[in-house]
Protein backbone atom coordinates (compact mmCIF):
# COMPACT_ATOMS: atom_id res chain seq x y z
CA UNK A 1 0.00 0.00 0.00
CA UNK A 2 1.34 3.30 -0.35
CA UNK A 3 1.52 6.05 1.75
CA UNK A 4 -0.21 9.29 2.08
CA UNK A 5 2.87 10.95 0.69
CA UNK A 6 3.13 8.84 -1.99
CA UNK A 7 -0.59 9.06 -3.13
CA UNK A 8 0.09 12.57 -2.60
CA UNK A 9 2.69 12.32 -5.63
CA UNK A 10 0.04 10.15 -7.39
CA UNK A 11 -2.38 12.48 -7.62
CA UNK A 12 -0.23 15.08 -9.40
CA UNK A 13 0.02 13.10 -12.31
CA UNK A 14 -3.59 12.64 -12.60
CA UNK A 15 -3.95 16.07 -12.38
CA UNK A 16 -1.48 16.59 -15.56
CA UNK A 17 -3.05 14.24 -17.74
CA UNK A 18 -5.12 17.49 -19.17
CA UNK A 19 -1.94 19.86 -19.13
CA UNK A 20 -2.85 23.02 -20.39
CA UNK A 21 -4.85 23.69 -24.36
CA UNK A 22 -4.48 20.57 -26.37
CA UNK A 23 -3.27 23.35 -29.10
CA UNK A 24 -0.36 23.66 -31.13
CA UNK A 25 0.59 26.66 -33.10
CA UNK A 26 3.74 28.60 -34.55
CA UNK A 27 4.25 31.55 -35.80
CA UNK A 28 4.63 31.11 -39.26
CA UNK A 29 1.35 29.27 -39.40
CA UNK A 30 0.22 32.48 -37.62
CA UNK A 31 1.18 35.48 -40.18
CA UNK A 32 -0.65 36.83 -42.80
CA UNK A 33 -3.82 38.72 -42.87
CA UNK A 34 -6.63 38.46 -39.67
CA UNK A 35 -10.11 39.97 -39.49
CA UNK A 36 -10.69 40.62 -35.54
CA UNK A 37 -14.83 40.32 -35.16
CA UNK A 38 -15.06 42.71 -31.71
CA UNK A 39 -18.10 42.82 -29.46
CA UNK A 40 -18.83 46.16 -27.90
CA UNK A 41 -16.49 47.31 -24.96
CA UNK A 42 -17.97 47.73 -21.42
CA UNK A 43 -16.65 49.65 -18.10
CA UNK A 44 -16.25 46.59 -16.46
CA UNK A 45 -14.14 43.30 -17.93
CA UNK A 46 -15.52 40.36 -18.34
CA UNK A 47 -14.17 36.61 -18.61
CA UNK A 48 -15.97 36.34 -21.75
CA UNK A 49 -17.18 32.83 -21.39
CA UNK A 50 -14.50 31.28 -19.52
CA UNK A 51 -14.25 29.62 -16.49
CA UNK A 52 -12.18 30.57 -13.27
CA UNK A 53 -9.72 29.07 -13.61
CA UNK A 54 -9.67 27.92 -17.77
CA UNK A 55 -11.35 24.72 -18.49
CA UNK A 56 -9.85 22.63 -22.09
CA UNK A 57 -13.60 21.05 -21.93
CA UNK A 58 -15.78 24.29 -21.70
CA UNK A 59 -14.26 26.71 -24.10
CA UNK A 60 -17.10 29.54 -24.73
CA UNK A 61 -18.65 29.80 -28.55
CA UNK A 62 -18.32 32.30 -30.58
CA UNK A 63 -21.85 33.51 -29.38
CA UNK A 64 -20.44 35.46 -26.81
CA UNK A 65 -19.55 38.02 -29.53
CA UNK A 66 -21.59 37.63 -32.58
CA UNK A 67 -24.57 37.31 -29.85
CA UNK A 68 -23.51 42.00 -29.87
CA UNK A 69 -23.17 44.19 -32.57
CA UNK A 70 -19.79 42.75 -33.58
CA UNK A 71 -17.86 45.04 -35.52
CA UNK A 72 -14.56 44.33 -37.46
CA UNK A 73 -10.86 44.94 -37.88
CA UNK A 74 -8.60 44.17 -40.53
CA UNK A 75 -4.92 43.54 -40.13
CA UNK A 76 -1.20 41.82 -40.61
CA UNK A 77 0.48 39.90 -38.55
CA UNK A 78 3.97 40.21 -39.89
CA UNK A 79 7.30 37.78 -39.34
CA UNK A 80 8.47 38.14 -36.84
CA UNK A 81 6.92 40.63 -34.53
CA UNK A 82 5.32 43.25 -36.65
CA UNK A 83 1.86 44.84 -36.77
CA UNK A 84 -0.14 46.41 -39.57
CA UNK A 85 -3.90 47.69 -39.04
CA UNK A 86 -4.51 50.35 -42.00
CA UNK A 87 -2.72 53.48 -40.75
CA UNK A 88 -1.81 51.77 -37.40
CA UNK A 89 1.50 49.51 -36.39
CA UNK A 90 2.39 47.29 -33.44
CA UNK A 91 3.72 44.74 -32.17
CA UNK A 92 3.05 41.02 -31.59
CA UNK A 93 4.55 37.61 -30.13
CA UNK A 94 3.29 34.38 -30.11
CA UNK A 95 2.05 33.03 -26.36
CA UNK A 96 4.64 29.33 -26.81
CA UNK A 97 1.92 27.42 -29.07
CA UNK A 98 -0.84 28.53 -27.51
CA UNK A 99 -2.37 31.80 -28.69
CA UNK A 100 -0.84 35.24 -29.47
CA UNK A 101 -0.87 38.67 -27.90
CA UNK A 102 -1.54 41.91 -30.48
CA UNK A 103 -0.58 45.57 -29.11
CA UNK A 104 -1.52 47.87 -31.04
CA UNK A 105 0.26 51.60 -31.12
CA UNK A 106 -3.69 53.53 -30.46
CA UNK A 107 -3.41 51.71 -27.11
CA UNK A 108 -5.34 48.70 -27.75
CA UNK A 109 -4.16 44.81 -26.83
CA UNK A 110 -5.93 41.64 -27.96
CA UNK A 111 -5.06 37.93 -26.26
CA UNK A 112 -6.84 34.76 -27.67
CA UNK A 113 -5.74 30.98 -27.70
CA UNK A 114 -5.87 29.51 -30.83
CA UNK A 115 -8.52 27.39 -31.74
CA UNK A 116 -8.55 23.71 -31.47
CA UNK A 117 -11.26 20.45 -31.50
CA UNK A 118 -11.88 17.40 -30.92
CA UNK A 119 -12.64 14.91 -33.82
CA UNK A 120 -13.26 11.10 -33.70
CA UNK A 121 -11.55 8.59 -35.72
CA UNK A 122 -14.59 7.32 -38.32
CA UNK A 123 -12.29 3.95 -38.53
CA UNK A 124 -12.14 3.62 -34.78
CA UNK A 125 -15.72 5.44 -33.47
CA UNK A 126 -15.00 3.74 -30.23
CA UNK A 127 -11.84 5.24 -29.48
CA UNK A 128 -11.92 8.78 -27.43
CA UNK A 129 -12.06 11.89 -29.38
CA UNK A 130 -8.43 13.68 -30.55
CA UNK A 131 -7.35 17.22 -30.42
CA UNK A 132 -7.35 19.06 -33.99
CA UNK A 133 -5.45 22.97 -33.65
CA UNK A 134 -6.89 25.20 -36.12
CA UNK A 135 -4.37 27.91 -36.47
CA UNK A 136 -6.37 30.03 -38.53
CA UNK A 137 -8.30 30.76 -36.12
CA UNK A 138 -8.84 31.60 -32.26
CA UNK A 139 -10.73 31.01 -29.74
CA UNK A 140 -13.35 33.80 -27.71
CA UNK A 141 -10.27 36.22 -26.23
CA UNK A 142 -10.23 39.33 -24.66
CA UNK A 143 -9.44 43.02 -25.62
CA UNK A 144 -8.47 46.66 -23.90
CA UNK A 145 -7.66 49.66 -23.79
CA UNK A 146 -3.80 50.40 -22.62
CA UNK A 147 -5.32 52.23 -19.11
CA UNK A 148 -7.72 49.15 -18.49
CA UNK A 149 -10.78 51.30 -18.66
CA UNK A 150 -12.60 49.42 -21.28
CA UNK A 151 -12.68 45.66 -22.22
CA UNK A 152 -14.40 43.56 -24.90
CA UNK A 153 -14.95 40.04 -26.13
CA UNK A 154 -13.03 39.12 -29.82
CA UNK A 155 -12.40 35.86 -32.25
CA UNK A 156 -10.32 35.82 -34.70
CA UNK A 157 -9.86 34.47 -38.43
CA UNK A 158 -7.19 34.39 -41.03
CA UNK A 159 -8.39 35.79 -44.19
CA UNK A 160 -7.21 34.15 -46.54
CA UNK A 161 -8.16 30.08 -46.74
CA UNK A 162 -5.45 27.91 -45.78
CA UNK A 163 -3.94 25.58 -47.25
CA UNK A 164 -3.64 21.51 -45.38
CA UNK A 165 -3.31 22.48 -41.40
CA UNK A 166 0.31 21.57 -40.55
CA UNK A 167 -0.96 21.83 -36.70
CA UNK A 168 -3.74 19.87 -37.60
CA UNK A 169 -1.73 17.17 -39.23
CA UNK A 170 0.82 17.05 -36.48
CA UNK A 171 -1.46 17.32 -33.78
CA UNK A 172 -3.30 13.93 -35.27
CA UNK A 173 0.42 12.06 -35.56
CA UNK A 174 0.93 12.58 -31.76
CA UNK A 175 -2.20 11.54 -31.16
CA UNK A 176 -2.42 8.50 -32.89
CA UNK A 177 1.43 7.94 -31.53
CA UNK A 178 0.08 7.99 -28.17
CA UNK A 179 -2.90 5.98 -28.11
CA UNK A 180 -0.24 2.89 -29.59
CA UNK A 181 2.40 3.61 -26.26
CA UNK A 182 -0.87 3.35 -24.21
CA UNK A 183 -1.71 0.57 -25.18
CA UNK A 184 2.02 -1.13 -24.41
CA UNK A 185 3.37 -1.36 -20.83
CA UNK A 186 6.87 -1.71 -19.56
CA UNK A 187 9.44 -0.79 -17.13
CA UNK A 188 8.22 2.64 -17.63
CA UNK A 189 5.48 1.49 -15.37
CA UNK A 190 7.09 0.04 -13.00
CA UNK A 191 7.18 1.68 -9.84
CA UNK A 192 10.40 2.58 -8.46
CA UNK A 193 12.06 1.32 -5.67
CA UNK A 194 15.41 2.33 -3.07
CA UNK A 195 17.25 -0.59 -5.01
CA UNK A 196 16.13 0.44 -8.56
CA UNK A 197 16.82 3.82 -7.92
CA UNK A 198 20.46 3.10 -6.81
CA UNK A 199 21.23 1.08 -9.57
CA UNK A 200 19.63 3.76 -11.78
CA UNK A 201 21.66 6.53 -9.83
CA UNK A 202 25.22 4.41 -10.00
CA UNK A 203 24.76 4.36 -14.12
CA UNK A 204 23.62 7.97 -14.72
CA UNK A 205 26.60 8.86 -12.46
CA UNK A 206 28.66 6.67 -14.49
CA UNK A 207 27.90 8.43 -17.67
CA UNK A 208 28.15 11.58 -15.84
CA UNK A 209 31.75 11.12 -15.14
CA UNK A 210 32.08 9.95 -18.03
CA UNK A 211 31.07 13.19 -19.93
CA UNK A 212 32.98 14.89 -17.32
CA UNK A 213 29.93 16.85 -16.50
CA UNK A 214 30.27 18.86 -13.09
CA UNK A 215 26.94 17.88 -11.38
CA UNK A 216 26.15 14.71 -9.84
CA UNK A 217 23.24 12.59 -9.08
CA UNK A 218 20.97 11.07 -6.04
CA UNK A 219 18.46 8.74 -5.14
CA UNK A 220 14.94 11.04 -4.34
CA UNK A 221 13.12 8.83 -1.51
CA UNK A 222 10.19 11.12 -2.97
CA UNK A 223 10.23 8.65 -6.38
CA UNK A 224 9.84 5.32 -4.68
CA UNK A 225 6.77 3.92 -5.30
CA UNK A 226 6.37 6.23 -8.53
CA UNK A 227 6.30 4.66 -12.11
CA UNK A 228 8.78 6.71 -14.17
CA UNK A 229 6.17 7.62 -16.18
CA UNK A 230 4.50 9.39 -12.87
CA UNK A 231 8.10 10.96 -12.07
CA UNK A 232 7.57 12.21 -15.58
CA UNK A 233 4.68 13.66 -15.19
CA UNK A 234 5.47 15.10 -11.79
CA UNK A 235 8.10 17.23 -13.39
CA UNK A 236 6.49 19.86 -15.88
CA UNK A 237 3.57 20.31 -18.45
CA UNK A 238 3.15 16.87 -20.70
CA UNK A 239 4.07 17.97 -23.82
CA UNK A 240 3.18 15.62 -27.43
CA UNK A 241 6.11 18.43 -29.08
CA UNK A 242 9.08 19.02 -28.61
CA UNK A 243 9.58 22.15 -26.95
CA UNK A 244 13.26 22.68 -27.84
CA UNK A 245 12.34 21.49 -31.58
CA UNK A 246 9.58 24.02 -31.34
CA UNK A 247 12.42 26.83 -29.86
CA UNK A 248 14.63 26.11 -33.00
CA UNK A 249 11.55 25.95 -35.65
CA UNK A 250 10.95 29.62 -34.42
CA UNK A 251 14.48 30.79 -34.91
CA UNK A 252 15.31 29.27 -37.83
CA UNK A 253 12.11 30.91 -39.64
CA UNK A 254 13.16 33.84 -41.87
CA UNK A 255 14.19 37.18 -39.72
CA UNK A 256 14.59 35.75 -36.85
CA UNK A 257 17.74 35.85 -34.76
CA UNK A 258 18.79 36.79 -31.12
CA UNK A 259 18.99 40.48 -30.35
CA UNK A 260 22.85 40.93 -31.17
CA UNK A 261 24.67 43.14 -28.54
CA UNK A 262 27.46 45.30 -30.09
CA UNK A 263 31.30 44.81 -27.99
CA UNK A 264 30.78 48.01 -26.11
CA UNK A 265 27.47 46.62 -24.67
CA UNK A 266 28.35 43.25 -23.77
CA UNK A 267 28.60 42.49 -19.85
CA UNK A 268 28.23 46.43 -19.07
CA UNK A 269 28.51 47.05 -15.46
CA UNK A 270 27.58 44.31 -14.72
CA UNK A 271 29.12 41.86 -11.76
CA UNK A 272 30.92 38.60 -13.02
CA UNK A 273 28.45 36.69 -10.38
CA UNK A 274 25.14 37.70 -8.78
CA UNK A 275 21.96 36.26 -6.89
CA UNK A 276 18.96 38.01 -5.32
CA UNK A 277 19.41 35.65 -2.49
CA UNK A 278 22.59 37.51 -1.38
CA UNK A 279 23.04 41.04 -1.96
CA UNK A 280 25.21 42.49 0.49
CA UNK A 281 23.88 40.12 2.97
CA UNK A 282 20.32 40.73 1.78
CA UNK A 283 18.07 38.04 1.03
CA UNK A 284 15.67 39.13 -1.12
CA UNK A 285 13.93 35.66 -2.31
CA UNK A 286 10.66 34.05 -0.38
CA UNK A 287 11.86 30.38 1.08
CA UNK A 288 11.99 27.71 -1.32
CA UNK A 289 8.40 25.37 -1.51
CA UNK A 290 6.87 22.57 -2.15
CA UNK A 291 3.95 23.17 -4.84
CA UNK A 292 2.63 19.64 -3.92
CA UNK A 293 -0.48 17.83 -6.04
CA UNK A 294 -1.03 20.95 -8.24
CA UNK A 295 0.40 21.52 -11.17
CA UNK A 296 0.89 24.74 -9.93
CA UNK A 297 5.08 25.26 -11.35
CA UNK A 298 3.85 27.96 -13.62
CA UNK A 299 2.17 29.67 -10.83
CA UNK A 300 4.94 29.59 -8.02
CA UNK A 301 7.57 30.74 -10.26
CA UNK A 302 5.69 33.97 -11.87
CA UNK A 303 4.37 35.13 -8.31
CA UNK A 304 7.28 34.48 -6.29
CA UNK A 305 9.36 37.11 -9.42
CA UNK A 306 6.59 39.10 -8.63
CA UNK A 307 7.05 39.49 -5.25
CA UNK A 308 11.24 39.24 -5.82
CA UNK A 309 10.65 42.24 -7.88
CA UNK A 310 7.98 44.61 -5.37
CA UNK A 311 10.64 43.60 -2.69
CA UNK A 312 13.58 44.70 -4.95
CA UNK A 313 11.47 48.35 -6.17
CA UNK A 314 10.69 49.10 -2.35
CA UNK A 315 14.04 47.62 -0.68
CA UNK A 316 12.15 45.97 1.81
CA UNK A 317 12.20 42.61 2.52
CA UNK A 318 9.50 42.56 5.13
CA UNK A 319 6.37 43.40 2.68
CA UNK A 320 4.14 40.59 2.25
CA UNK A 321 4.48 38.07 -0.99
CA UNK A 322 1.54 38.04 -3.34
CA UNK A 323 -0.88 35.24 -3.84
CA UNK A 324 -0.05 32.31 -5.80
CA UNK A 325 -3.20 30.84 -5.27
CA UNK A 326 -5.14 34.04 -6.51
CA UNK A 327 -3.90 33.70 -10.37
CA UNK A 328 -3.71 30.27 -10.05
CA UNK A 329 -7.46 29.65 -9.23
CA UNK A 330 -8.84 32.54 -10.84
CA UNK A 331 -7.69 33.43 -13.88
CA UNK A 332 -9.04 32.78 -17.21
CA UNK A 333 -5.69 32.88 -19.09
CA UNK A 334 -4.96 29.43 -17.18
CA UNK A 335 -6.14 25.98 -16.58
CA UNK A 336 -4.94 25.96 -12.44
CA UNK A 337 -3.51 23.02 -11.35
CA UNK A 338 -3.78 21.45 -14.40
CA UNK A 339 -1.35 23.45 -16.02
CA UNK A 340 -0.54 27.41 -17.83
CA UNK A 341 1.95 29.92 -18.64
CA UNK A 342 4.08 32.52 -16.58
CA UNK A 343 3.94 34.98 -19.41
CA UNK A 344 -0.11 34.77 -19.31
CA UNK A 345 -0.56 35.01 -15.42
CA UNK A 346 1.73 38.09 -15.33
CA UNK A 347 -0.43 39.22 -18.20
CA UNK A 348 -3.67 38.76 -16.13
CA UNK A 349 -1.93 40.28 -13.04
CA UNK A 350 -1.21 43.07 -14.91
CA UNK A 351 -5.10 42.98 -16.27
CA UNK A 352 -6.98 42.32 -13.42
CA UNK A 353 -4.25 43.50 -10.17
CA UNK A 354 -2.68 41.26 -7.09
CA UNK A 355 -3.49 40.28 -3.64
CA UNK A 356 -1.19 39.51 -0.75
CA UNK A 357 -0.83 36.01 -0.10
CA UNK A 358 -3.38 36.60 3.26
CA UNK A 359 -6.07 36.45 0.89
CA UNK A 360 -5.83 33.70 -0.53
CA UNK A 361 -3.39 31.37 0.73
CA UNK A 362 -1.52 28.32 -1.29
CA UNK A 363 -3.90 25.46 -0.90
CA UNK A 364 -3.72 22.56 -4.09
CA UNK A 365 -7.22 21.98 -3.25
CA UNK A 366 -8.56 25.60 -3.48
CA UNK A 367 -11.27 27.26 -5.26
CA UNK A 368 -11.60 31.13 -6.73
CA UNK A 369 -12.47 32.11 -3.47
CA UNK A 370 -11.45 34.59 -0.94
CA UNK A 371 -10.27 34.17 2.68
CA UNK A 372 -10.15 38.18 3.44
CA UNK A 373 -12.03 41.44 3.23
CA UNK A 374 -11.32 43.42 0.55
CA UNK A 375 -12.93 46.17 2.32
CA UNK A 376 -10.49 46.22 4.94
CA UNK A 377 -7.36 45.80 2.97
CA UNK A 378 -5.15 48.55 4.19
CA UNK A 379 -2.35 50.58 2.33
CA UNK A 380 -1.70 51.02 -1.39
CA UNK A 381 -2.69 48.96 -3.86
CA UNK A 382 -0.90 46.88 -6.61
CA UNK A 383 -1.13 45.03 -10.43
CA UNK A 384 1.56 44.03 -12.68
CA UNK A 385 2.95 45.65 -15.16
CA UNK A 386 4.81 45.68 -18.69
CA UNK A 387 4.81 41.63 -18.93
CA UNK A 388 6.56 40.71 -21.51
CA UNK A 389 9.38 38.24 -22.81
CA UNK A 390 12.95 39.14 -22.59
CA UNK A 391 14.17 40.24 -26.15
CA UNK A 392 10.36 41.40 -26.58
CA UNK A 393 8.60 38.43 -28.11
CA UNK A 394 9.01 34.64 -27.89
CA UNK A 395 12.13 33.05 -29.10
CA UNK A 396 14.21 36.28 -29.27
CA UNK A 397 16.23 36.30 -26.15
CA UNK A 398 20.12 35.52 -25.22
CA UNK A 399 22.09 35.05 -22.03
CA UNK A 400 23.21 38.67 -22.23
CA UNK A 401 19.78 40.19 -22.53
CA UNK A 402 18.76 37.81 -19.60
CA UNK A 403 21.50 38.73 -17.43
CA UNK A 404 20.69 42.25 -18.23
CA UNK A 405 17.15 42.24 -17.01
CA UNK A 406 18.01 39.52 -14.22
CA UNK A 407 20.42 42.25 -12.38
CA UNK A 408 18.69 44.96 -13.47
CA UNK A 409 15.34 44.47 -12.35
CA UNK A 410 15.21 41.56 -9.83
CA UNK A 411 14.37 37.48 -10.41
CA UNK A 412 12.60 36.22 -13.70
CA UNK A 413 10.59 33.34 -14.21
CA UNK A 414 12.17 31.01 -17.08
CA UNK A 415 10.80 27.60 -18.25
CA UNK A 416 13.15 24.52 -18.71
CA UNK A 417 12.63 21.67 -20.92
CA UNK A 418 14.66 19.13 -18.22
CA UNK A 419 15.57 15.15 -19.27
CA UNK A 420 15.27 12.28 -17.30
CA UNK A 421 18.45 12.83 -15.45
CA UNK A 422 17.61 15.96 -13.90
CA UNK A 423 14.75 14.33 -11.22
CA UNK A 424 17.90 13.08 -9.37
CA UNK A 425 19.73 16.25 -9.42
CA UNK A 426 21.96 16.28 -6.36
CA UNK A 427 24.09 19.44 -6.95
CA UNK A 428 26.52 21.15 -9.08
CA UNK A 429 25.95 23.00 -12.54
CA UNK A 430 23.39 20.91 -13.97
CA UNK A 431 23.56 19.73 -18.01
CA UNK A 432 21.81 16.57 -19.42
CA UNK A 433 23.59 13.58 -19.83
CA UNK A 434 21.76 12.97 -22.15
CA UNK A 435 23.14 12.91 -26.02
CA UNK A 436 20.82 11.83 -28.19
CA UNK A 437 17.92 13.31 -29.90
CA UNK A 438 14.47 11.87 -28.23
CA UNK A 439 11.49 11.66 -30.90
CA UNK A 440 7.83 11.45 -29.90
CA UNK A 441 8.07 7.60 -29.86
CA UNK A 442 9.83 7.93 -27.12
CA UNK A 443 8.73 7.11 -23.58
CA UNK A 444 10.19 9.55 -22.00
CA UNK A 445 8.14 12.86 -23.55
CA UNK A 446 10.06 16.38 -22.79
CA UNK A 447 8.17 18.70 -20.37
CA UNK A 448 8.31 21.91 -19.95
CA UNK A 449 8.88 23.39 -15.90
CA UNK A 450 8.52 26.79 -14.80
CA UNK A 451 11.20 27.72 -12.28
CA UNK A 452 12.65 31.10 -10.85
CA UNK A 453 16.14 32.22 -12.27
CA UNK A 454 17.74 34.02 -9.39
CA UNK A 455 21.21 34.82 -10.37
CA UNK A 456 24.36 33.32 -11.95
CA UNK A 457 27.89 32.75 -12.12
CA UNK A 458 30.94 30.37 -12.73
CA UNK A 459 32.72 27.95 -11.11
CA UNK A 460 35.93 26.02 -12.47
CA UNK A 461 35.53 28.04 -15.79
CA UNK A 462 31.91 27.11 -16.19
CA UNK A 463 29.34 29.54 -16.38
CA UNK A 464 25.57 28.82 -14.76
CA UNK A 465 22.39 30.66 -13.94
CA UNK A 466 21.66 29.70 -10.07
CA UNK A 467 17.69 28.34 -10.40
CA UNK A 468 15.03 28.13 -7.50
CA UNK A 469 12.82 25.62 -7.57
CA UNK A 470 9.51 24.38 -6.32
CA UNK A 471 9.84 20.53 -5.17
CA UNK A 472 10.85 21.32 -1.46
CA UNK A 473 14.30 22.17 0.21
CA UNK A 474 14.96 18.58 0.10
CA UNK A 475 15.50 18.30 -2.99
CA UNK A 476 18.77 19.57 -4.96
CA UNK A 477 20.72 22.32 -3.90
CA UNK A 478 18.24 23.07 -0.69
CA UNK A 479 15.70 23.48 -3.21
CA UNK A 480 17.53 25.03 -5.88
CA UNK A 481 19.75 23.93 -8.83
CA UNK A 482 22.58 25.39 -10.92
CA UNK A 483 22.53 24.54 -14.90
CA UNK A 484 24.93 25.59 -17.76
CA UNK A 485 24.67 29.15 -19.07
CA UNK A 486 25.09 30.26 -22.39
CA UNK A 487 24.31 27.19 -24.09
CA UNK A 488 20.41 26.99 -23.92
CA UNK A 489 20.53 24.18 -22.11
CA UNK A 490 17.38 22.40 -21.77
CA UNK A 491 15.94 25.39 -23.30
CA UNK A 492 16.60 27.70 -20.03
CA UNK A 493 17.40 31.05 -22.17
CA UNK A 494 14.43 30.34 -24.63
CA UNK A 495 11.80 31.66 -23.03
CA UNK A 496 12.88 34.27 -20.01
CA UNK A 497 9.11 36.11 -18.43
CA UNK A 498 9.21 39.54 -16.69
CA UNK A 499 7.29 41.82 -15.58
CA UNK A 500 7.31 45.31 -13.00
CA UNK A 501 4.94 45.97 -10.18
CA UNK A 502 3.08 49.05 -9.78
CA UNK A 503 0.71 50.73 -8.02
CA UNK A 504 -2.80 49.90 -8.84
CA UNK A 505 -4.16 53.37 -10.20
CA UNK A 506 -7.59 51.89 -9.36
CA UNK A 507 -6.96 50.73 -6.18
CA UNK A 508 -8.21 47.35 -6.77
CA UNK A 509 -11.57 47.49 -8.76
CA UNK A 510 -10.90 45.35 -10.67
CA UNK A 511 -10.81 42.46 -8.04
CA UNK A 512 -13.17 43.36 -6.55
CA UNK A 513 -15.39 43.47 -9.64
CA UNK A 514 -14.38 39.81 -10.28
CA UNK A 515 -15.14 38.47 -7.13
CA UNK A 516 -18.58 40.64 -7.49
CA UNK A 517 -19.26 38.85 -10.31
CA UNK A 518 -18.95 35.59 -9.03
CA UNK A 519 -21.09 36.41 -6.31
CA UNK A 520 -18.25 35.72 -3.37
CA UNK A 521 -17.38 39.02 -2.26
CA UNK A 522 -19.51 39.01 0.55
CA UNK A 523 -18.54 35.88 2.38
CA UNK A 524 -14.87 35.65 2.37
CA UNK A 525 -14.06 32.07 3.75
CA UNK A 526 -12.23 31.19 6.76
CA UNK A 527 -9.41 29.56 6.50
CA UNK A 528 -9.29 26.23 8.01
CA UNK A 529 -5.91 26.29 9.38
Amino acid sequence: MLSMRKLLFVSVHLQYLAADLPVHCVRHQVTGDWVFKLGPMSNKRSACGHQHPDVEELQPSRGVVDASQASEMKLTLKNPNLVSAGTKKGSWTMIYDEGFEVHVDDGMTYFAFSNFTYEKNSAKPLEKPHNVSHCDQTMVGWYQNKDRTKFGCYYGYKAEKPQQDKAAVLSKQAQTTQATASTKKSSFDTPLNPKAQKKAVKELNKRIGLLQLSWRAQEVDKWNGLSMREVNQYVGIKRTERRRDLHREMLRQKGVEPIARSFLQRDRALPKSFDWSDVNGVNFLEPVMDQADCGSCYAASSVRMLTGRHKVKLNDTSVLPWSINFPLQCSEYNQGCKGGYGFLLSKWSDDVGLLPATCMRYNTAGSCQLECDLKSLKGKRYRAASHRYVGSFYGNSNEQLIKEELYQNGPLAVGIEPDDDFMYYSDGIYKSSTQTNHTSTEEWQQVDHGVLLVGYGEENGQKYWRIQNSWGPDWGEDGFFRIVRGEDASAIESMAEAADVVEDEQNGRRVTELFDELGKLKSPQKHAF
